[in-house]
């Protein structure tokens, strides 16, 4: 499963290296990636992941907020490679740690670059462990998907019709669709599908998109999430300014790339061990 970061938690990291300096994301969008990222991830933590121990956790925190890029990153790996369940590794252990990494940052004891930073490095340790939840799942893949217009999106012809001519292809397509940013993950969220097409019609769109699929891993951590509509011809960078993983302008290409995300599962599950 390709990863890929938003072109905002990059220029965060580089902010960050370059003293504060920024020159391509706007302030406002970098201080947006943050707070979505950690707001939602602390808001997965559950308290019965008891293999996540309270030092552990502090030893996340410690490590997210730290001088070395890598020790995070490598702290989950070693947590999983020892055994630590999917669950347990995101629910108990990142999610505690940004839980407390938040209570810190919203008691001003944390500096808006060291936070850009740290979202970075939780956004690229949520991503590494997207794979995780995919090769555990035993939920067999099937042709259906929620599509779902970005919030104050106005124009819903274009995806209603590509989810009808899907369905006629024999797809069972959920069209959802909600103005307020948190109701949209909510009906989303319930629904707890392997893919999801988001649709915008202008560039304008790319921040809340961007905010949509930071919240959609946080809270379905093996989530596929494709963009379509006008959007994707009028921004060519799309994919690297929202970390979505495909972007199509047609049914048939939306339909190509949900069936290879499908083989690639049915790949995964038959050489899981």
């Amino acid at each position: 499963m390709a990863t890929r970061f938003p072109a905002s938690s990059a220029e965060a990291d580089s902010a960050f290296r370059s003293g504060g300096k920024r020159s391509a994301a706007p302030t406002a969008s970098l201080h947006s990636f943050a707070e979505e990222v950690i707001l939602r991830v602390a808001a997965q933590a559950r308290r019965d992941r008891v293999e996540a121990t309270a030092p552990k956790i502090a030893q996340l925190s410690k490590a997210l907020l730290s001088e070395n890029d890598a020790s995070a990153a490598d702290f989950v790996r070693d947590a999983r490679l020892g055994g630590m369940t999917a669950d347990t590794l995101y629910y108990g252990l990142l999610a505690g740690a940004v839980q407390q990494v938040g209570n810190t940052w919203a008691r001003d004891g944390i500096a808006m670059p060291a936070m850009l930073r740290t979202s970075h490095r939780v956004w690229r340790i949520m991503n590494d462990l997207r794979d995780v939840f995919v090769q555990i799942s035993d939920r067999k893949p099937g042709q259906h998907a929620v599509f779902a217009p970005c919030p104050q999106e106005g124009h819903m012809i274009g995806l209603t019709m590509t989810a009808d001519d899907l369905r006629r292809r024999g797809w069972e397509i959920e069209l959802v669709s909600n103005d307020d940013h948190d109701g949209l993950i909510a009906d989303i969220e319930r629904r707890a599908p392997i893919s999801v097409a988001l649709g915008a019609t202008s560039p304008d769109m790319t921040l809340p998109l961007t905010r949509l699929v930071v919240a959609l891993r946080a809270h379905i951590p093996g989530v596929w999430v494709m963009i379509g509509g006008a959007i994707t011809t009028q921004e060519p960078d799309l994919l690297d300014l929202t970390g979505a993983d495909a972007v199509a302008n047609s049914a048939e290409a939306a339909e190509q790339l949900m069936l290879a995300h499908l083989a690639s599962l049915v790949e995964r599950r038959s050489n899981r061990v």
